[in-house]
């Protein structure tokens, strides 16, 4: 059975290109970004992101990095804006009106984040030719399982209306569902309290 242990430095552009092709076509990533935006120009998002989520022992991988997930204790969580906000003078580039949707969808969705500390699932993808394979699930029990020992919540926040069936699998319950502001995509905030998890 494959491992999962914290991402090295190594890893990170793997997992930067991992996550790049996974969400090119999730709406979240999607609508700050130009109409034509390649699984590269995601994939440079997504290594400037894990440049800041490499230090803080949030990023775990499978072994053979054919899955991946950023889980952020409450410590880091609770400061989601402060720790985001600084990679947004390097993003900016890759979109085509200077950053102001991607500003104005990132600062609402840290707005949505509990007051409360939580375990929060922001990204978990697993490599198209390894899915089914119980990766995903995996990961996600992973992070679950630090949430449980710790005797908190988790949270995550998907717009992918498929994804919800497969949360509510592990606990999660939406607790809300919302449009971004600018006609953006619609989102779904979901939580999970422990102990209710299989």
């Amino acid at each position: 059975m494959t491992a999962i242990r914290l991402a090295t430095d190594e890893d990170l552009p793997r997992v930067a290109r991992l996550f790049g092709e996974a969400f090119i076509d999730d709406e979240m990533l999607r609508w700050p970004f130009p109409t034509d935006a390649t699984i590269e120009d995601l994939t440079t998002l997504f290594a400037i992101l894990l440049d800041v989520y490499g230090t803080l022992d949030a990023v775990w991988v499978t072994d053979d990095l054919a899955g991946a997930a950023v889980w952020l204790p409450p410590t880091e969580a609770e400061r989601f804006l402060e720790i985001e906000g600084p990679t947004r003078e390097l993003i900016r580039p890759l979109t085509d009106d200077g950053g102001a949707r991607y500003d104005v969808f990132w600062d609402w969705l840290g707005g949505h984040l509990p007051d409360e500390p939580c375990w929060f699932l922001d990204i978990v993808a697993v490599d198209a030719t390894a899915r089914g394979g119980g990766l995903g699930r995996r990961l996600i029990e992973h992070g679950l399982a630090r949430a449980d020992a710790d005797g908190l919540p988790a949270f995550l926040e998907t717009s992918r209306s498929d994804n919800i069936a497969l949360y509510e699998r592990f606990g999660f319950r939406v607790v809300d569902e919302l449009a971004a502001p600018r006609n953006g995509p619609a989102i779904w905030f979901l939580r999970a309290d422990p102990p209710s998890r299989a």
